[in-house]
Formats: C-alpha cells, sequence, structure tokens
C-alpha cells in the first residue's frame, strides 16, 4: 500500500445505520473500520500500516457524558487495525474539551504497563449530535520493553546536570516522568527531565535512558522566534491606554482589568481573581522587576519595550477570547507574565519558557523583538499549542508548531491594524534596514520553502535526520514556510502552482488554523494530517464546505496531498423496507462532494433486481443540484426488491456506489396490525429467571444517573422498562445468568419483532468480557433459537440500540411464541448493566386482492362487488379470480356463501362490522 495516498474506506460489519431505513434498522453502536464498502469520509495510515486519519459517522449518537467509553468501544472494535491489545488498559483520557459548536473532543495518551509512551495519543471528535466522527493521532503498537528502571530520577537529574556543563549555573528540575521513548526507530525506558538553568538561560528537556544512564536526547525548551516579529511602542508611537496597577508610591504594569469581576474597563474578561496580565523588566536575572513609573507616563527609553509587551499582551487575550472563546493561553484565565530586554537571553531573541514569554535586547541595528505584536501573538501562541496539541518541537510536527504561531502572530496583526500596517512580512519592526525574518506570501525571500518536500530547493529534509539545534531540529523555522504560504493563499487567495484558491480572510482562516491545533492535531502530527485537520475543522465551522474546499485547494498548492474527491450519499427520509403493495413509491438522495468531489451531471443511477433477476438500471430524477429522487416501481405480494445507486465523480472519473454486497430490500405489504406491544408501564406477564447474585431483570425507572453504564431514562419516554438492578451503585449483574421472558404470543401468520435494547460492558475491571444474547421460541419455551449475540465489544458501551427481525427468519411462526433475553457475568469482575423497552410485535402481510373486491376491479367494494357474488352463487357467474376476496367474513374453511352476501351488504349500507378476509 502506498502510504502517500489517501484512502477512502469505511464500512459496518453490517449496514450503515444512517443509509438504512428504519425498518432494517442493524447498526452497531460504533463503526468497524474495513477496506471495502461505500467511501463515506477519510482514511490515512503511516508506514506502520496504523491509522493516523479516520473520518466518518463512526457511532450512533452517544449519551452525554459516555463519550470516553464510546471512543474506547471503537477502539477495541477496531484493535486490530490498530494493532493493540487493550484499549481500555493502553488508552488514557487526559482532557475533554466542549467547544461553541458543541462538539466534544477528548485526547488520549497511550500507557505501556502503566508507563506513558511520550508522543503518543489519540484525539476523538463527537459533532453536535455526539456521533463520533473523527480520530486522529499516532498509536505506538508492538512495545516489548522492561518498564520497572535501573536508575532513579535523582540519578537522572544528577546525569543531566552533568551533561547541561559545569560551568553552567546549577539548573533547577521543574518536571520529572518515567515514560517510554520511542526515538529514531528503537525504544528506550527513560526519565524524562525538564530543567531550567539562569545562566546562560535555558530549559532544556533530556531523556536519560532509566537502565544504564545515556542520554538518548536532549533539546531546549525555548520555543523561539528566531527574529521574527514587528511592533509599535519601540517605533515610537504613543500608546494611550497601558493597563497598571498604583502601588501607593508608583504605577505597575499589573493588570486586573481582564478579571471577570473587575470588568471595570468593558473589556469582557474572564480571568478569575488573582490573575493578571504583569509585565517585567530582567537585567541579567529573571523574573527582573515589575515595570514601575513615577507618574504613569512611560516616556522613557528603556521603558519602550515594557509599553509594547503590556499593551500588546492586553490585546491579544481580548483578541483570544472573542475570536477563539479562549481564556488566556491555558483556557483557564492563567496570567501573562511578560519579560523584557533579559540580557541573559542574548541579543534579538524570544521564546516561550513554559511559564512566561520572554524578550532579549536588541542588538546595535535592530529594535527589540517586542516592538512587533505578531511576536508577541506568535510567542503566545506556542503556549496555545503546549495546552492543545502539544506539537513536538523537532521536523514536520516543529514546523507546524512554529507554522501555527506566525499564522496566530499574522492574524493578531491583521485584527490591530491600529497598531501597525498589516502585512505577511514577519518581525520587519525590529530591523532598522528594509528587512525581515519570514515573509509568508513569499518564503524564498528568505530561503524557506513555499512547498512541501524535495521539489522545493528550500526544503529541509527531515528523513534520517537527527535533531539538534545545528540544524534547527530539522529546519523547523525552515519548513514552517510550507505552513505559513497555505495560511496566507487561504487568508487573501491567490494562485500558486497552478492551483487556485478563492481566498476566505485572515480571521476566518485563524479560525480554521485554531480550531485544528485546539481539536484535531495531536504530538506527532505531520503535514498531511495537519491538512486533514483543517478540512475537518473547516467543515466545522462553515458547514456549507466552502472553507474546506479553499483549505484543500490552499494546500493542494503547496504540494501536500489530500484525499482524493469524493462523493457523499444521504438520505433525507430514508429507504423505504416495505410499501404498499402495487403502489408505486419514492425516495430522496443528496449528493454532496467531499474534498473536492463533484458530481457529472446526469450520471445518477438506480438500480434494481426483482426476485433475483439481473440488475436493471435506470437514472434517478434530478429535483435540485445534488439532491435526486429514485422512483420505485409497484411491488406485487411474494416480490423481493433489492437495489443500489451510483454516481460518478467528475475530476477522477470514478464510479461510486452504495454496497452492492448488501443492497437495500424492499417488500410489499397490504395490512398491517400490532400484535403484542408493551412499554413497561404496565405488568404485561413477563416473568425474570436466572441464577445471578445480583441486578436481576426488573421493571422499574432507570434513576442511578448513568453512574456504572446503566441507562439514564428509557427508550421511549414512558418511563419504565426492563433493567438489571435500579439506580446507581453496585446493582449490576454479578456472578451468573439473568433472564427475562416474555408472555406466550400468537405470530401463526408470520411477525416482525422490533425492540429497543441497552446493553454495557465497558466499565471497570475487566471490560468487553460477557455478552447479552436474545433468543425465540416457537413452541413455548421448549426449545430456544439464537436471534442475536450484543457483544463482547459490539454494542458494548451503552446507549439505546433499535433493533428488528423477521419470525421467519429464524422459526416457522407458530400461536406458541416467547421472546427472550439473557444477561451474565461469568465470574470476571466485569460491570455488566442492560436495558430492554419498546418491544412490538407487528403483523405485516401480502394479499394480492381487496378484501371484498369480489370483481377484482382493483377498488374498494361496492354493488357491483355484491353482484357478482350473487352471480357466482345463484346464476352461474364465473369464480372471482380470487375466491378468498369473497370469503368477507373470514370463515376458516374458505367458504363463500350468503352469509358473506349479507356482510358486503351491511357494509356497504347498515355500517356493519368491517369485512375480514383470511
Amino acid at each position: 500500500m502506498n502510504k502517500d495516498v489517501v484512502i477512502f474506506t469505511l464500512c459496518l460489519s453490517t449496514c450503515f445505520f444512517h443509509l438504512l431505513a428504519p425498518t432494517s434498522l442493524r447498526a452497531e453502536t460504533v463503526v468497524q473500520i474495513s477496506n471495502d464498502g461505500q467511501k463515506l469520509t477519510s482514511y490515512l495510515e503511516n508506514d506502520e500500516e496504523i491509522p493516523t486519519f479516520v473520518e466518518g459517522e463512526l457511532s450512533l449518537p452517544a449519551a452525554r457524558d459516555r463519550e470516553t467509553v464510546t471512543a474506547l468501544a471503537f477502539f477495541d472494535l477496531n484493535r486490530d487495525r490498530y494493532k493493540m491489545v487493550s484499549p481500555a488498559e493502553e488508552l488514557q483520557p487526559y482532557r475533554i474539551d466542549r467547544d461553541r459548536l458543541g462538539m466534544t473532543h477528548i485526547r488520549f495518551r497511550q500507557f505501556h504497563e502503566s508507563v506513558r509512551v511520550w508522543g503518543a495519543d489519540m484525539s476523538v471528535h463527537f459533532d453536535e449530535n455526539n456521533v463520533l466522527t473523527t480520530v486522529t493521532g499516532t498509536y505506538i503498537p508492538g512495545l516489548n520493553i522492561n518498564t520497572v528502571p535501573d536508575l532513579d530520577s535523582d540519578r537522572a537529574v544528577e546525569i543531566a546536570v552533568r551533561d547541561i556543563s559545569p560551568a553552567a549555573s546549577q539548573p533547577s528540575l521543574k518536571e520529572s516522568e518515567l515514560v517510554v521513548f520511542p526515538w529514531e526507530g528503537d525504544t528506550y525506558l527513560c526519565w524524562r527531565l525538564i530543567l531550567a538553568r539562569t545562566a546562560p538561560y535555558d530549559r532544556r528537556e533530556y531523556f536519560i535512558d532509566a537502565h544504564d544512564g545515556r542520554v538518548v536526547y536532549s533539546y531546549s525548551r525555548l520555543i523561539s522566534v528566531n527574529d521574527v516579529g514587528s511592533g509599535i511602542g519601540s517605533m515610537g508611537l504613543l500608546r494611550n491606554t497601558i493597563e497598571t496597577n498604583y502601588s501607593g508610591t508608583l504605577y505597575e504594569m499589573i493588570d486586573s482589568t481582564r478579571q471577570a469581576d473587575n470588568d471595570v474597563r468593558g473589556y469582557g474578561g474572564a480571568m478569575p481573581d488573582g490573575s493578571v496580565i504583569k509585565t517585567y523588566i530582567a537585567g541579567a536575572g529573571l523574573p527582573g522587576q515589575v515595570a514601575a513609573d513615577g507618574d504613569n507616563y512611560w516616556d522613557s527609553l528603556h521603558q519602550a519595550a515594557a509599553v509594547d509587551a503590556q499593551v500588546y499582551s492586553g490585546l491579544m487575550y481580548d483578541w483570544w477570547l472573542r475570536e477563539f472563546g479562549r481564556n488566556s493561553y491555558d483556557n483557564n484565565g492563567s496570567s501573562l507574565i511578560n519579560i523584557v530586554d533579559f540580557t541573559g537571553a542574548g541579543e534579538n531573541i524570544a521564546f516561550w519558557d513554559g511559564e512566561r514569554v520572554v524578550f532579549g535586547v536588541p542588538s546595535a541595528e535592530r529594535r527589540s523583538l517586542v516592538a512587533c505584536p505578531e511576536v508577541m501573538a506568535h510567542e503566545w501562541a506556542h503556549a496555545v499549542t503546549e495546552y492543545t496539541s502539544e506539537l513536538v518541537y523537532f521536523k514536520e510536527p516543529g514546523a507546524l508548531n512554529e507554522s501555527f504561531s506566525d499564522m496566530m502572530g499574522s492574524a493578531f496583526e491583521w485584527a490591530h491594524d491600529s497598531l501597525d500596517t498589516p502585512d505577511w512580512a514577519l518581525g520587519e519592526n525590529s530591523f532598522i534596514a528594509d528587512s525581515a525574518s519570514r515573509h509568508m506570501t513569499d518564503p524564498h525571500l528568505y530561503q524557506d520553502p513555499d512547498y512541501f518536500g524535495l521539489d522545493d530547493p528550500y526544503w529541509r529534509v527531515t528523513e534520517g535526520c537527527h535533531p539538534s539545534a545545528l540544524n534547527d531540529y530539522c529546519g523547523i523555522h525552515s519548513n514552517s514556510g510550507v505552513g505559513n504560504k497555505w495560511f496566507q493563499l487561504l487568508s487573501d487567495g491567490g494562485i500558486h502552482h497552478d492551483v487556485t484558491v478563492t481566498g476566505i480572510g485572515v480571521a476566518n482562516a485563524a479560525k480554521v488554523a485554531y480550531r485544528a491545533n485546539a481539536f484535531y492535531w495531536t504530538a506527532s502530527t505531520d503535514f498531511k494530517n495537519a491538512a486533514l485537520g483543517t478540512v475537518s475543522a473547516a467543515n466545522d465551522l462553515d458547514p456549507g464546505g466552502q472553507w474546506a474546499a479553499q483549505a484543500q485547494n490552499a494546500w493542494l498548492a503547496v504540494g501536500v496531498t489530500l484525499p482524493q474527491p469524493q462523493l457523499y450519499f444521504s438520505y433525507p427520509d430514508g429507504i423505504p423496507g416495505i410499501m404498499p403493495r402495487n403502489e408505486p413509491d419514492s425516495f430522496d438522495i443528496a449528493v454532496t462532494g467531499l474534498y473536492g468531489g463533484t458530481l457529472v451531471p446526469g450520471s445518477g443511477q438506480l438500480h434494481l433486481s426483482l426476485n433475483d433477476e439481473p440488475y436493471q438500471s435506470r437514472p434517478l430524477t434530478e429535483i435540485q443540484t445534488g439532491y435526486f429522487r429514485a422512483y420505485l416501481p409497484p411491488l406485487e405480494c411474494d416480490s423481493v426488491l433489492e437495489l443500489y445507486l451510483s454516481f460518478q465523480e467528475s475530476a477522477s472519473g470514478e464510479i461510486f456506489t452504495t454496497d452492492t454486497l448488501e443492497p437495500f430490500t424492499i417488500y410489499p405489504t397490504s395490512e398491517t396490525r400490532a400484535i403484542f406491544e408493551d412499554d413497561f408501564e404496565m405488568d404485561r406477564g413477563w416473568t425474570v429467571s436466572g441464577d445471578a447474585d445480583n441486578g436481576a431483570w426488573v421493571r422499574g425507572l432507570p434513576y442511578g444517573g448513568g453512574y456504572r453504564t446503566d441507562p439514564v431514562k428509557d427508550f421511549d419516554g414512558s418511563g419504565r422498562c426492563y433493567l438489571t438492578g435500579v439506580g446507581g451503585g453496585d446493582n449490576d449483574v454479578d456472578n451468573g445468568t439473568t433472564v427475562l421472558t416474555s408472555p406466550v404470543f400468537d405470530a401463526s401468520g408470520g411477525a416482525e419483532i422490533a425492540y429497543a435494547r441497552w446493553y454495557a460492558n465497558c466499565y471497570s475491571h475487566a471490560p468487553y468480557s460477557d455478552v447479552m444474547r436474545v433468543y425465540l421460541s416457537n413452541d413455548g419455551g421448549g426449545a430456544w433459537t439464537q436471534v442475536e449475540e450484543i457483544g463482547p465489544v459490539n454494542q458494548a458501551s451503552g446507549g439505546w440500540v433499535s433493533h428488528r427481525f423477521a419470525v421467519s427468519d429464524y422459526l416457522t411462526p407458530t400461536d406458541d411464541m416467547q421472546l427472550r433475553f439473557e444477561v451474565s457475568d461469568l465470574g470476571d469482575g466485569s460491570v455488566v448493566e442492560a436495558a430492554v423497552d419498546a418491544v412490538e410485535i407487528r403483523y405485516h402481510r401480502c394479499r394480492r386482492y381487496i378484501c371484498g373486491d369480489v370483481d377484482n376491479s382493483g377498488g374498494e367494494p361496492d354493488i357491483a362487488d355484491i353482484s357478482a357474488v350473487i352471480s357466482f352463487l345463484y346464476l352461474g357467474g364465473s369464480t372471482p379470480v380470487f375466491p378468498a376476496a369473497a370469503n368477507v367474513n373470514g370463515s376458516l374453511d374458505g367458504t363463500v356463501d350468503i352469509t358473506d352476501v349479507t356482510y358486503l351488504i351491511r357494509f356497504l349500507y347498515m355500517s356493519g362490522p368491517q369485512l375480514v378476509c383470511e
């Protein structure tokens, strides 16, 4: 398989739920990834054939606060695809976000024998209807490493301190964690350490082999802009609003006006009490002194950088909150700490050190980088990345890390055109001469690539590159030019490498980039996965698809390939499973393009097979652009109609079809009536048996609040259902089986059985190890035939699921039938919860005649039918085409006599009883 090609595959082990009519609903709670079936969304693998990006409708709607178990059920169902052993043990959620659009995003970290696997994390996304739609990230399979360290963390710190240099100041330990560290083809057990020192200033991350003490890898955690920026205050322009605090003797650059309870200026901030925006002037040591002034008129030369920092950071906080709904860099309203004029950092430098942004001093031919508003936003964007995707700082993820900061920096400048004349140059205000550090319109101006890969002369090779400061960690500041050019094209539009992009505006492009980083990118995201993430983010923000189309075009323009054009089918009113006998019917199809897919006009085809005959094709009727109607022929009794659909995509010429192996199936019917219905509000004779110690079936009201995966409420809203135990706490099935058996019902004429069920075995110890089974008997419970098995993984993570089947698919229908539900806990200690509701048994029959239509005119009974039956009985008239149509009193022997004439007359003229033909 060519891993550079994005493959679109998504099918169900049964049928995809939203493609089916209600009468044939057989969806799984979560979806199994497969290499065949209808192409609905995107799928991308890495070189080890592990999925890194999966998108589609991947589950039924999850109950609120049940997203985590739904995600784990998805991974469990697809454990072979991901090469996972036990997702519930290997993946641990560490952050759940619910965004402005009503979507839920969960990030998981991978663990091996309870030790975190560094850089391996997964991000899952639920739409506003709580359907799992996207799974992204990196999972590392096949780990086999001793996770018991031979060195303790103190010894690892000693090794790292010695490595830093004996001449350096004594570093302080900021973080310490034992991790499994996959690195350049090998895997190590390492102590991950972050050490900070003051002279020379540095913040360095170490990976020390926990067995032999080797330094496996280390790098500086000062995420630096390297001369990128633009600015105001240091340019000599007056800033009229600098938020300060009067201490009683001096005015200090401490701004508390962004606090929610201190909104004296009307900023509408959301910082908690105690959080502030504060600026220090450092000198040789950190953090230095809070910037202070006697008259609150900051006009001295050494205060200029502090003025810029204080003003820009306040405006930037407001911008984050207004544009992205983000409350400070960590979304918790933390303080923004700025440090300027730090001589220990060197000249022309700015960085985020994990706690604050720090600006060095300018060289003789430069101004301070804090003169540039985009530098301030760039550095704080690194902080946002640390609290969202956590993009690592080398190779392609590092280039994305830098590029995202450039995107946010430029977008901030464009949003505040009163601070500076906005442009796409980066850092130009820090240069006294006409220059800049990077340029987003033309990255080649500063030897950065504007096209992905070796076709661009400035692309820095990442394959086989060992990251170090000497090679800019494999080109992170250079290769960021690819993402920068993408952002500029998405904002302004243009033609690049013969690809035309229509701009959506800087503010909208910033929303797309922010959302991708906040929710869809993970620590190891490369450019191709980043591109898919931005398209997903754009579709979230603009469901019409225009932003997504331009995001895709912009990536194609910079050489990052995306999925090939696709067509997606949906059915606004469903597809009928049954249709009235001998009457035509229709259903509608909506066809939309994904990733640039365009429908060929007139290519829609309906393919029909009647009674297993070869398929015949006919064109679909286009009601409006992208909206079609399929007309179905009338069906006579005993007929079966199967169908599938096809459409052609313009760019690729590919024919997209619904599943031809499992076509839609439609049956005719002339009569439907209820045999048995139970919403469990009354006791209709169900019985409970079994040997379980706890959690036996009981008819009651769910009130456990979803604790330990029990249902929050019943299915049909009537109130009661049958469930295993009532209430929260430890009321699940324990140590045995509980059996729920229906009363006897008569299905001798044939019937369809439907019910809603809930099954969960995904919580606590030994998840996904038990099953729920459904049985049917046609001899009053003497023998039982299994019709369903739920679990151990499929549909085993809770949530109501509707199911239906025809009795005749399993047994000969009789008048002595029963239905049985069994749920077991077979001694493994797992939590097992189940429920049943909304049981319906309905009779569907198809007759070739209308009861009382003796003359077979095709209409309702009338005087002509009375004449026809009299002529047949007494005047030697012809026998009715369907004699049963004349047996209107429903006599079991089928005899037609004077009683039937009487029934017809009374029905037509005397408000007599309904006609009954058996």
